[in-house]
């Protein structure tokens, strides 16, 4: 596999780390808002996505997020992370993050292949994603 990565400077530290994306299904493309999420463990896209893709169900799964348990949705698409970084034919679920002015939340299905460290050096934000991994990243060597 080839080595893709990217990184974003942030001239201020930042509470939550918003990048860029393109969401394609169905011969249709749009560029979105993504949220990188630790504590998700799945990919989520925004019901309002969902609608403007045209997109159809390939399933159901039964997940807990910040407002209980409920059975989303599923649905197949491509991720292009920073123009950089594709994940085909992805399994994504639906969710009400649209309300948070985000189209796709990105979750530990996808944060854990690769490396992904976030810096906050003098005051500014710094967030690089890399795939495959290429090593450990330690800050303190026993």
């Amino acid at each position: 596999m080839l080595l893709s990565a990217f990184t974003i400077k942030y001239a201020k530290i930042q509470r939550k780390i918003i990048t860029g994306a393109v969401i394609e299904a169905n011969g249709t493309s749009m560029p979105v808002n993504i949220q990188w999420d630790t504590g998700a463990t799945g990919t989520c896209i925004s019901k309002e996505i969902v609608s403007k893709l045209g997109l159809v169900p390939v399933g159901k799964v039964r997940a807990h997020t910040p407002s209980g348990i409920g059975v989303m949705n599923q649905y197949i698409v491509n991720l292009i992370l920073h123009n950089e970084v594709m994940f085909e034919n992805w399994l994504v679920m639906d969710s009400e993050i649209g309300n948070q002015g985000i189209g796709v939340l990105i979750g530990m299905d996808i944060i854990s292949k690769g490396d992904f460290a976030l810096s906050n050096y003098e005051g500014r934000t710094q967030f690089t994603f890399r795939i495959p991994s290429q090593e450990h990243v330690e800050y303190r060597r026993e």
